[in-house]
């Protein structure tokens, strides 16, 4: 109940963003989403004893997402920054060489893994018809997700990644992937009708497969750090991070296939 309550509250918020705000309305959704999961990401690493750099994490992911804003054109000066700005960090803040290593390469990890690949659907935004394909998106993964969830708990018997995740099952991926086919067939009639339904179908697999691998991803994370959920933000989903593990994956695939397949 509380999943479903929560879903009712948040989802009228995500929509009239997506739909009805400007793409600088929607980058600063996701600028929020960032800061928040890349906030939760050094609570965990801090669980198993590596502090890194939170607040240079944060200020790297702002500037991350920037980078997404402007298309991208300025990512090679943000790997410049991001490498100058943490080991200036280290120089300052610490003096044991032995967590040097661990320090900065955990604090660079959390900011490409949550900004880097959340960043992803801030080009999706930019697309002609960005808002629809952001639907697209979300609609694929959550469906699977949600299938998997329910199909899993009544029916599932053979565990998949028993040592990451031992509660999902063979049978809740694979009726995961048939509901983000599912979703893909909805989203072509209800969102992109002018594309073919093989290139929607093909696209829902992709982010439905590589979405549950962002999803065990993720679990891999919290196995490490001891952790259930890698907050308690959204009641009945845990946190930010278990709510976008999915779409981390799932938006950079899916750019891929547009802009490589799709893109006039």
């Amino acid at each position: 109940m509380k999943r479903v309550l929560s879903s009712v509250l948040l989802l009228p918020i995500l929509i009239a963003v997506v739909y009805f705000g400007s793409p600088f309305v929607f980058y600063l959704m996701v600028l929020a989403v960032v800061l928040l999961g890349v906030y939760e990401y050094f609570a965990l690493i801090a669980d198993v004893g590596i502090t890194g750099f939170p607040v240079m994490g944060l200020i790297l992911s702002f500037l991350l997402t920037l980078c997404f804003y402007f298309g991208g054109q300025f990512f090679a000066q943000w790997i410049l920054a991001a490498m100058t700005l943490l080991f200036l960090a280290w120089f300052v803040l610490e003096k044991d060489i032995r967590t040097a290593f661990d320090q900065i390469a955990y604090t660079f990890f959390g900011v490409f893994y949550v900004a880097g690949l959340l960043g992803s659907f801030i080009l999706i935004r930019n697309l002609a018809e960005g808002h629809y394909w952001v639907f697209f998106v979300l609609l694929v993964v959550w469906l699977g997700d949600t299938t998997a969830y329910y199909v899993g708990r009544r029916f599932g018997r053979r565990l998949l990644a028993p040592v990451i995740s031992p509660k999902k099952t063979v049978e809740g991926a694979v009726a995961g992937l048939l509901g983000s086919l599912a979703g893909g067939w909805a989203a072509q009639i209800w969102f992109v009708p002018d594309i073919g339904l093989v290139h929607c179908l093909i696209m829902a697999l992709i982010c439905g497969m590589i979405g549950q691998l962002g999803d065990l991803a993720e679990s891999l994370l919290k196995r490490s750090a001891h952790a259930k959920d890698s907050g308690s933000l959204i009641p009945g989903h845990g946190g930010i991070l278990d709510r976008i593990d999915g779409l981390l994956f799932a938006g950079p695939a899916f750019y891929g296939y547009y802009m490589g397949i799709l893109s006039p």
